[in-house]
């Protein structure tokens, strides 16, 4: 027969024991209940961490091979996998605000839509200009559409991408669904890209008073100068007389930008790096005013770039028929960490 006083210790040391898993329990649930915590407040995606980002890969020129530079050798399964992944990375590019020629294009590119032998810059020029009658553009290029074929050491390729935008110079918002013609030399560049064919084409018309559909802030709304008087009117800076320009050219307004602007704690942290496209007016008195982002890349950069040309000296303003007048502009600031 037991001892009574062991039967107690032993009652005590179960109750000891017990109460030792919940503190270990509360403890756990301490752990879990921080480590959510931290997850949910300083981590943009928690879940990440449980997968692999299908992030485009970006094409570069920096000596390193391209997606698509040893098209020769490959079968026709690997060139569908590169070219996917060259053409998704080209337009996520663009979306991001990069244009840069050399990642992508020959050194001279026989057709950029209608355009031909086009070298680096003339190909960022009318890249450019056409852009400044889009706004607001939205491009999905659909990947099932993408079928080629080589000729010789290039591929011929054509895939299908819906498009829509805001064109201010008209009015109008198009959408419709346009068929590309893409053409990549050996060394992985496209030395020919153009339309080839267009379905679903949709144009609305856009009245200032519409409630029906969005409409445009009224500075980007540019006229051709046989159209209106130009009294009041905002001109596109590619059909003025003289284009507008910063006191001093070019190289003094790459050095007040330099000068002044800060680069955001936040994009620093953040790796963030690129262009931002700044759309604003100037004024017949060369004032800068209007000042808005036309194509961002967040952390901060955008709200800078409007900052350093919102307090920008007065320019010269375009000049038409003689005549100083209101003048849209799109100026490109760089933002680039030191290497």
């Amino acid at each position: 027969m037991e001892n009574p006083s062991e039967i107690e210790e032993t009652d005590n040391k179960s109750l000891v024991q017990k109460d030792r898993s919940l503190l270990y329990m509360g403890i756990g649930l301490g752990v879990v209940i921080l480590i959510m915590g931290y997850l949910t407040l300083f981590v943009d995606d928690p879940w990440k961490i449980f997968r692999k980002d299908d992030v485009p890969e970006k094409v570069v020129d920096n000596g390193e091979k391209a997606l698509l530079d040893e098209s020769a050798s490959m079968s026709d399964e690997q060139v569908r996998t590169s070219l996917t992944k060259f053409i998704e990375a080209f337009y996520y590019d663009l979306q991001r605000g990069y244009f840069d020629p050399p990642s992508y294009f020959a050194n001279i590119t026989e057709t950029f839509y209608n355009y031909h032998n086009l070298t680096h810059s003339k190909l960022k020029e009318i890249y450019w200009k056409r852009m400044s009658d889009v706004y607001n553009l939205k491009r999905v290029w659909i990947v099932s559409t993408l079928k080629f074929e080589r000729s010789g050491d290039r591929i011929l390729a054509n895939y299908w991408a819906k498009e829509s935008y805001f064109r201010p110079s008209v009015s109008e918002q198009y959408s419709a669904t346009i068929q590309y013609e893409m053409i990549i030399d050996a060394d992985g560049k496209i030395v020919s890209l153009k339309e080839a064919g267009v379905r679903d084409e949709v144009i609305n018309k856009i009245v200032p008073d519409s409630t029906a559909a969005v409409t445009p802030d009224p500075s980007l709304t540019v006229t051709a100068p046989e159209e209106q008087n130009p009294e009041n009117k905002i001109f596109d800076y590619s059909v003025v007389d003289v284009q507008p320009e910063f006191n001093g050219g070019q190289k003094e307004l790459v050095k007040y930008i330099s000068s002044n602007l800060r680069y955001p704690a936040n994009a620093r942290q953040n790796n963030i790096q690129g262009k931002v496209y700044v759309a604003f007016i100037i004024e017949k008195d060369g004032d800068i005013t209007d000042v808005k982002v036309r194509q961002g890349i967040g952390g901060g950069c955008d709200e800078e770039a409007v900052r350093v040309l919102k307090n920008s000296p007065k320019w010269k303003p375009g000049v038409l028929k003689g005549s100083p007048v209101r003048t849209y502009y799109v100026q490109p600031i760089t933002f680039q960490l030191a290497q």
